[in-house]
């Protein structure tokens, strides 16, 4: 496994606590000040590691991040049927659901760990840290600080937009800022990533699990799609797209089970490592094992897979007591698991729908995108069988549910296009298209407007 999570965790230690007490993590100021503490290259570093390892908590990508939206998509069941879980499946999430509080909580500490990051790195005395590497882990924190916002502005709509590290003396009364302010702030940030960043680290070893150019440009296109839902501008998600597509740094991989039977794929642009000492806390809870919580929800899912689909028998395994469980979590003893958080499969996919919309056909650019994707899946489509761009874009969509199966996506990409009012059958407003904000947080922060509808 990447020798980043082997290294020193000081800078996880000092600036990515678990306090609960705001909605942003507060720092343990009185341990290290931030002036003592990033007065190296090497500290910098370690500040850099810790932002990422706050990111494998169960608050985050370590399981609420992949695992609630999955819920929402009716992709996955949970062994007790508890309320909290099950809220999410029929859309009727209250205020005071434990899983929008604690996901709100993980993704705030990662972006005050960011947020120190952006501040402190550049204010480092020259001699210090090369500009190399103060370009970089400023780069790595506004793709990271990127990354969590995306997140939360497709979960909770208008959020607060903090941009500096939290101190202990400040007031945590800060008003949300609504998508159309956040999305060009997540735009800012990922160019100014993207140009900051090196296309590798000093090694291969070493450029696993942290952000790179690719990376940034990869989260840029992703962005800009979303963003076109607002703006109906879906050309730059095209040609950012096809930057990546055309750089030649990823592939598909051949075995679409060795993207999570392997570590690092090919087509991996992202990839959020875990390891024996750092474990994936879903990856131990979504197998067919004595400690399984959270599996396939039935043999429907199975089911959005076509006869012949290379993918299904591997995405969706049928197990004991009768269940369907979770394939890409096959790491489970000791629970390694690794997320790719990005793939080349799903910019392609983001390509295929924005190149149709900007040429408002099924090009042959848009088409073969898309059949890159099929073609690993083992199955046969032509432009000929797409009448129109709408059911070509709707097709991509629903393709995107099968490649992304279990990976955190569905429920937000159907969202975007308001296509879940057709797919869930007990979501009755767009209202609902994302979720309340945490009461807990409402009562901390008075500047919080709960979302309409809750």
């Amino acid at each position: 496994m990447n020798k980043l999570y082997k290294l020193t965790v000081i800078g996880f230690l000092v600036y990515a606590g678990t306090s609960c007490t705001s909605f942003l993590d507060r720092e343990p100021l009185h341990q290290v000040t931030n002036d003592n503490y990033f007065s190296s290259e090497t500290n910098a570093n370690a500040a850099a590691i810790g932002m990422y390892r706050t990111m494998t908590s169960s608050f985050s990508y370590g399981q609420t991040t992949v695992i609630v939206p999955e819920f929402s998509a009716n992709h996955v069941s949970h062994a007790s049927i508890y309320p909290e879980y099950e809220n999410f499946k029929t859309h009727e999430v209250t205020p005071i659901n434990p899983w929008t509080a604690n996901v709100w909580q993980g993704t705030y500490n990662t972006i005050n760990a960011a947020n120190n990051i952006i501040e402190k790195v550049p204010a480092m005395p020259e001699g210090s840290i090369t500009d190399e590497k103060r370009n970089q882990f400023v780069g790595e924190a506004k793709f990271v600080r990127a990354l969590s916002y995306f997140f939360l502005v497709r979960a909770f709509g208008s959020v607060p937009l903090k941009l500096t590290p939290t101190t202990e003396e400040e007031n945590v009364a800060i008003p949300q800022a609504t998508p159309e302010v956040i999305y060009p702030q997540l735009i800012k940030d990922l160019t100014e990533a993207a140009a900051a960043l090196p296309e590798t680290l000093e090694s291969v070893e070493a450029t696993k699990g942290r952000a790179t150019k690719a990376a940034a440009e990869a989260l840029l296109a992703k962005v800009y799609l979303y963003d076109a839902a607002r703006t109906g501008d879906y050309s730059k998600a095209a040609s950012t797209a096809k930057v990546v597509i055309e750089g030649g740094n990823f592939s598909l991989a051949t075995d679409f089970s060795s993207i999570w039977e392997t570590e690092n794929a090919s087509e991996s642009i992202f990839e959020l490592q875990f390891d024996d000492q750092t474990t994936n806390p879903l990856a131990s809870v979504a197998n067919d094992n004595a400690s399984m919580l959270f599996y396939a929800k039935d043999e429907r899912i199975a089911q959005l897979f076509q006869d012949g689909d290379k993918r299904r028998d591997f995405s969706v395994v049928k197990g004991s007591r009768d269940r369907y469980y979770i394939g890409k979590y096959p790491n489970a003893n000791p629970p390694s698991q690794n997320v790719p958080v990005i793939r080349l499969a799903e910019i392609l996919l983001i390509h295929a729908e924005a190149q149709a919309r900007t040429s408002n056909s099924v090009t042959d650019e848009a088409f073969n995108s898309l059949n890159e994707v099929l073609k690993r899946a083992g199955i046969t489509k032509t432009k000929a069988d797409f009448a129109s761009v709408n059911a070509f874009v709707r097709f991509v969509q629903e393709e995107k549910e099968r490649e992304l199966l279990f990976e955190g996506e569905t429920w937000f990409d159907y969202c975007r296009t308001k296509l879940a009012l057709e797919k869930y059958s007990t979501l009755t407003s767009e209202n609902f298209f994302i979720y309340p904000i945490p009461a807990s947080q409402i009562s901390l922060n008075t500047e919080l407007e709960q979302n309409p509808g809750y």
